[in-house]
């Protein structure tokens, strides 16, 4: 799949993904795959990593993710401290790098959405 199949545009007023016909199958497809699991089993569909892919000089491409107002550097910046405070915690290596914002579908139970809506909002 191409690079220009998938875009991740937020602002304040929501998160769109932007994406070509065969995109949407592939996508379709993913989410089949995962809804025929048992939701106990809690599998899920990466959106960005699914269309992702490695060039011919082995390096990493991930379809973009744009944002109005300085947010997209806002989540990545909130990303790394979380993995920077993991790693003084030891629960990271020292290496680990934060992964890119991510789009995450889950097949999961109802008790698990409504375990969703009680999180704290911080």
């Amino acid at each position: 799949m191409s690079d220009d199949s998938m875009a991740i545009y937020m602002d304040f007023t929501g998160l769109k993904v932007y994406m070509t016909r065969d995109a949407l199958k592939k996508l379709a497809d993913e989410l089949l795959r995962i809804s025929q699991a048992p939701p106990e089993e809690c599998f899920e569909v990466h959106v960005r990593s699914v269309f992702s892919r490695f060039d011919k000089d082995d390096n990493y491409i991930s379809p973009q993710f744009k944002a109005s107002s300085g947010l997209a550097a806002t989540i990545e910046q909130m990303h790394a401290k979380i993995i920077s405070d993991g790693i003084r915690r030891g629960e990271y290596l020292p290496g680990d790098l934060p992964s890119p914002f991510e789009l995450t579908f889950m097949h999961v139970s109802t008790e698990a959405v409504k375990d969703v809506t009680t999180w704290p909002d911080d």
